[in-house]
Protein backbone atom coordinates (compact mmCIF):
# COMPACT_ATOMS: atom_id res chain seq x y z
CA UNK A 1 0.00 0.00 0.00
CA UNK A 2 1.22 3.52 -0.78
CA UNK A 3 0.87 6.61 1.40
CA UNK A 4 -1.75 7.95 -1.00
CA UNK A 5 -3.73 4.71 -0.64
CA UNK A 6 -3.58 5.00 3.16
CA UNK A 7 -4.92 8.56 2.95
CA UNK A 8 -7.86 7.40 0.84
CA UNK A 9 -8.63 4.21 2.76
CA UNK A 10 -8.67 5.76 6.23
CA UNK A 11 -9.74 9.30 5.24
CA UNK A 12 -6.77 10.93 6.92
CA UNK A 13 -4.45 13.84 6.35
CA UNK A 14 -0.74 13.24 6.88
CA UNK A 15 1.39 16.18 8.01
CA UNK A 16 5.17 15.98 8.26
CA UNK A 17 7.70 18.10 10.13
CA UNK A 18 10.84 19.65 8.74
CA UNK A 19 13.92 17.50 9.22
CA UNK A 20 14.00 14.00 10.67
CA UNK A 21 10.72 13.00 12.38
CA UNK A 22 10.87 12.01 16.03
CA UNK A 23 7.71 9.93 15.96
CA UNK A 24 4.05 9.59 15.02
CA UNK A 25 1.04 11.22 16.66
CA UNK A 26 -2.53 10.43 15.61
CA UNK A 27 -5.01 13.31 15.92
CA UNK A 28 -8.75 12.66 16.31
CA UNK A 29 -11.37 15.45 16.06
CA UNK A 30 -14.77 15.45 17.75
CA UNK A 31 -17.98 14.09 16.27
CA UNK A 32 -18.56 15.50 12.78
CA UNK A 33 -16.29 18.46 13.54
CA UNK A 34 -13.98 19.87 10.88
CA UNK A 35 -10.34 18.95 11.15
CA UNK A 36 -9.27 22.41 9.96
CA UNK A 37 -10.74 23.95 13.12
CA UNK A 38 -7.98 22.26 15.13
CA UNK A 39 -5.14 23.62 13.00
CA UNK A 40 -3.37 25.51 15.79
CA UNK A 41 -3.22 22.29 17.83
CA UNK A 42 -1.97 19.92 15.16
CA UNK A 43 0.52 22.55 13.98
CA UNK A 44 2.03 22.52 17.48
CA UNK A 45 2.24 18.72 17.30
CA UNK A 46 4.12 18.94 13.98
CA UNK A 47 6.45 21.54 15.49
CA UNK A 48 7.53 18.92 18.02
CA UNK A 49 8.94 16.83 15.18
CA UNK A 50 5.93 14.53 14.93
CA UNK A 51 4.38 13.09 11.80
CA UNK A 52 0.67 13.74 12.35
CA UNK A 53 -1.88 11.28 11.00
CA UNK A 54 -5.08 13.30 11.37
CA UNK A 55 -8.49 11.75 10.79
CA UNK A 56 -10.62 14.08 8.70
CA UNK A 57 -13.86 13.18 10.46
CA UNK A 58 -15.18 11.09 13.32
CA UNK A 59 -18.70 9.75 12.87
CA UNK A 60 -20.10 7.35 15.51
CA UNK A 61 -23.46 6.77 13.84
CA UNK A 62 -23.42 3.17 12.50
CA UNK A 63 -25.88 3.79 9.65
CA UNK A 64 -23.60 6.29 7.92
CA UNK A 65 -20.38 6.01 9.93
CA UNK A 66 -18.44 3.68 12.20
CA UNK A 67 -18.98 2.64 15.80
CA UNK A 68 -16.46 3.47 18.50
CA UNK A 69 -14.70 0.12 18.30
CA UNK A 70 -14.28 0.37 14.53
CA UNK A 71 -12.84 3.89 14.84
CA UNK A 72 -10.38 2.70 17.50
CA UNK A 73 -9.38 -0.25 15.32
CA UNK A 74 -8.84 2.13 12.40
CA UNK A 75 -6.35 4.11 14.50
CA UNK A 76 -4.30 1.00 15.23
CA UNK A 77 -4.54 -0.14 11.60
CA UNK A 78 -3.56 3.18 10.00
CA UNK A 79 -0.40 3.39 12.10
CA UNK A 80 0.48 -0.21 11.29
CA UNK A 81 0.02 0.44 7.58
CA UNK A 82 2.03 3.68 7.72
CA UNK A 83 4.93 2.05 9.56
CA UNK A 84 5.04 -0.73 6.95
CA UNK A 85 5.76 1.75 4.15
CA UNK A 86 9.23 1.75 2.66
CA UNK A 87 11.41 4.34 4.37
CA UNK A 88 9.47 4.36 7.64
CA UNK A 89 11.32 1.50 9.28
CA UNK A 90 13.46 3.91 11.34
CA UNK A 91 10.44 5.51 13.04
CA UNK A 92 9.64 4.52 16.64
CA UNK A 93 7.18 1.63 16.83
CA UNK A 94 5.19 3.31 19.64
CA UNK A 95 3.01 6.31 18.85
CA UNK A 96 0.96 9.02 20.56
CA UNK A 97 -2.71 9.96 20.24
CA UNK A 98 -4.39 13.31 20.83
CA UNK A 99 -8.12 13.73 20.49
CA UNK A 100 -11.11 15.90 21.39
CA UNK A 101 -14.54 14.80 22.62
CA UNK A 102 -15.37 11.54 20.82
CA UNK A 103 -11.77 11.57 19.61
CA UNK A 104 -10.58 11.69 23.21
CA UNK A 105 -12.68 8.67 24.12
CA UNK A 106 -11.38 6.73 21.12
CA UNK A 107 -7.79 7.59 22.17
CA UNK A 108 -8.38 5.78 25.44
CA UNK A 109 -10.07 2.82 23.75
CA UNK A 110 -7.12 2.32 21.43
CA UNK A 111 -4.70 2.24 24.36
CA UNK A 112 -6.91 -0.08 26.43
CA UNK A 113 -7.77 -2.82 23.96
CA UNK A 114 -6.77 -2.23 20.34
CA UNK A 115 -3.05 -1.40 20.50
CA UNK A 116 -2.20 -1.89 24.17
CA UNK A 117 1.56 -2.23 23.74
CA UNK A 118 2.03 0.41 21.04
CA UNK A 119 0.40 3.57 22.43
CA UNK A 120 2.96 5.74 24.21
CA UNK A 121 1.33 9.02 25.29
CA UNK A 122 -2.23 10.33 25.18
CA UNK A 123 -3.76 13.80 25.51
CA UNK A 124 -7.57 13.68 25.62
CA UNK A 125 -9.51 16.95 25.47
CA UNK A 126 -12.94 16.72 27.11
CA UNK A 127 -13.32 12.98 26.37
CA UNK A 128 -17.01 12.04 26.41
CA UNK A 129 -17.73 8.44 27.37
CA UNK A 130 -21.21 8.30 25.92
CA UNK A 131 -23.48 6.24 23.62
CA UNK A 132 -22.43 3.62 24.61
CA UNK A 133 -20.46 4.01 27.80
CA UNK A 134 -17.22 2.13 27.30
CA UNK A 135 -15.06 3.29 30.20
CA UNK A 136 -17.39 4.43 32.99
CA UNK A 137 -20.40 2.09 33.02
CA UNK A 138 -21.69 2.35 36.62
CA UNK A 139 -23.54 -0.96 37.03
CA UNK A 140 -21.37 -3.35 35.07
CA UNK A 141 -17.78 -3.95 34.18
CA UNK A 142 -16.69 -1.39 31.58
CA UNK A 143 -16.54 -2.64 28.02
CA UNK A 144 -13.17 -0.93 27.74
CA UNK A 145 -10.95 -1.32 30.80
CA UNK A 146 -8.31 1.39 30.82
CA UNK A 147 -6.42 -0.54 33.49
CA UNK A 148 -5.17 -2.75 30.66
CA UNK A 149 -3.38 0.16 29.02
CA UNK A 150 0.41 0.23 28.96
CA UNK A 151 0.59 3.87 27.87
CA UNK A 152 3.40 5.78 29.55
CA UNK A 153 1.36 8.95 30.04
CA UNK A 154 -2.34 9.81 29.86
CA UNK A 155 -3.24 13.48 30.24
CA UNK A 156 -6.88 14.59 30.44
CA UNK A 157 -8.37 18.06 30.01
CA UNK A 158 -11.91 18.99 30.95
CA UNK A 159 -13.80 22.15 30.10
CA UNK A 160 -15.40 23.74 33.15
CA UNK A 161 -18.66 24.48 31.30
CA UNK A 162 -18.69 21.46 29.00
CA UNK A 163 -21.75 19.85 30.56
CA UNK A 164 -23.90 22.95 30.71
CA UNK A 165 -26.48 24.15 28.23
CA UNK A 166 -29.63 22.78 26.58
CA UNK A 167 -27.75 19.77 25.19
CA UNK A 168 -25.19 18.38 27.67
CA UNK A 169 -22.23 17.82 25.37
CA UNK A 170 -20.10 16.46 28.19
CA UNK A 171 -22.34 14.68 30.76
CA UNK A 172 -20.95 15.10 34.30
CA UNK A 173 -21.27 11.39 35.11
CA UNK A 174 -19.01 10.29 32.24
CA UNK A 175 -16.50 13.10 31.71
CA UNK A 176 -12.73 13.30 32.22
CA UNK A 177 -13.03 13.65 36.00
CA UNK A 178 -15.07 10.46 36.24
CA UNK A 179 -12.61 8.62 34.01
CA UNK A 180 -9.83 9.66 36.39
CA UNK A 181 -11.90 8.41 39.36
CA UNK A 182 -12.25 5.02 37.68
CA UNK A 183 -8.57 4.75 36.71
CA UNK A 184 -6.46 6.88 39.09
CA UNK A 185 -3.29 4.84 38.50
CA UNK A 186 -3.48 5.21 34.72
CA UNK A 187 -4.15 8.96 34.55
CA UNK A 188 -0.99 11.07 34.67
CA UNK A 189 -2.76 14.43 34.94
CA UNK A 190 -6.18 16.05 34.83
CA UNK A 191 -6.65 19.77 34.27
CA UNK A 192 -9.89 21.75 34.31
CA UNK A 193 -9.96 24.59 31.78
CA UNK A 194 -11.65 27.39 33.72
CA UNK A 195 -14.50 29.12 31.91
CA UNK A 196 -14.07 26.96 28.81
CA UNK A 197 -16.87 25.16 26.98
CA UNK A 198 -16.77 21.84 25.17
CA UNK A 199 -15.98 23.53 21.85
CA UNK A 200 -13.29 25.84 23.24
CA UNK A 201 -10.58 23.56 21.81
CA UNK A 202 -11.55 24.58 18.26
CA UNK A 203 -9.77 27.57 16.73
CA UNK A 204 -12.96 29.31 15.64
CA UNK A 205 -13.87 30.20 19.23
CA UNK A 206 -11.99 33.38 20.15
CA UNK A 207 -13.33 34.27 23.60
CA UNK A 208 -10.69 34.63 26.31
CA UNK A 209 -11.49 31.34 28.06
CA UNK A 210 -11.22 29.39 24.79
CA UNK A 211 -7.95 31.04 23.84
CA UNK A 212 -6.52 30.30 27.26
CA UNK A 213 -7.69 26.67 27.12
CA UNK A 214 -5.93 26.13 23.80
CA UNK A 215 -2.76 27.82 25.06
CA UNK A 216 -2.69 25.49 28.07
CA UNK A 217 -3.25 22.47 25.83
CA UNK A 218 -0.50 23.55 23.45
CA UNK A 219 1.89 23.96 26.37
CA UNK A 220 1.07 20.41 27.46
CA UNK A 221 1.66 19.14 23.91
CA UNK A 222 5.09 20.76 23.89
CA UNK A 223 5.90 19.29 27.31
CA UNK A 224 4.71 15.78 26.55
CA UNK A 225 6.12 15.47 23.02
CA UNK A 226 9.41 17.31 23.64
Amino acid sequence: MTEEAIVRKFEVKILKPKGTPKGITVFLPGTLLKLKDYKSTYDVIVEQGQIVIAFKKMNPFPIVGRNHNKMAQDVADVVKEFLSLEGNDSLPRKYNIIGHSLGGKVCLMVAAKFDIEKVDKIIALDPVDDKPRELTAPKQSPKTNLSNSQANEIHLFQSENGGKGFIPLCPPDRNASVIKEFYPKQITSLEINKGAGHMSYLDKYDDDASKEAREVVHAKVREVLA
